[in-house]
């Protein structure tokens, strides 16, 4: 926090409206100061590490490198910046996973300005503990990572069983496996979500 008082925020976000959007409604409110915007993860993690600001609101799908890398770098070279994401997404899989790689909390672009204001000053002022944390890493297995990638191009069940020399039950178990760590709900479901989390 500066000397003034204010929480220093960037924002990250590939929507233009929505940053603007978010920035006249910080602007608007107390104890609150925007420093830096950001449209992809790249400019994200390094716009973050250059103004070091108190709070980054982290959008989930920018272009650029996969979400928990952006985290990644955020945690190891702006230490003192809480990483807050703001999201469209529901989604219970995908925030325990970004709270385990450094997050500081995870909120829906639906909540109301006054959550998300709240969830700023808390989570510039939450202190980290260690043991929630836990080194980044892969969520799918190598395995499960080479048929997520099978699936991405388009081959069936009985394809990826000859692909990888295995059986059909076995790519389906495969499959299960994928889709419940994902919270996914079909094949292009798990297609995006692997995405974002950097796992394709």
């Amino acid at each position: 926090m500066t000397a003034t008082g204010s929480v220093t925020v960037v924002i990250a976000d590939d929507h233009e409206l929505f940053r603007d959007g978010l920035r006249a409604m910080l602007a608007a409110s107390s104890g609150v100061r925007v420093i830096g915007e950001a449209a992809t993860h790249d400019d994200a993690s390094a716009l973050t590490i250059n103004l070091q600001p108190d709070v980054l609101l982290l959008d989930v799908e920018m272009p650029g490198i996969p979400l928990l890398s952006t985290i990644s770098r955020v945690r190891a070279e702006a230490a003192s910046t809480r990483i807050l994401i703001v999201t469209m997404h529901r989604d219970r899989i995908l925030s325990n996973h970004v709270r385990l790689a450094g997050a500081a909390g995870f909120i829906s672009k639906s909540a109301p300005s006054s959550e998300l204001i709240a969830a700023i000053h808390h989570t510039s002022g939450a202190r980290e503990h260690a043991p929630d944390r836990m080194p980044l890493g892969s969520l799918l297995s190598p395995r499960e990572r080479e048929v997520i990638r099978l699936i991405e191009q388009g081959m069936s069940n009985d394809a990826i069983s000859r692909s990888l020399s295995i059986s059909v039950g076995t790519v389906k178990r495969h499959n299960t496996n994928i889709f419940t760590k994902l919270g996914a709900k079909s094949r292009t479901d798990a297609l995006r979500k692997a995405s974002r989390l950097g796992e394709i």
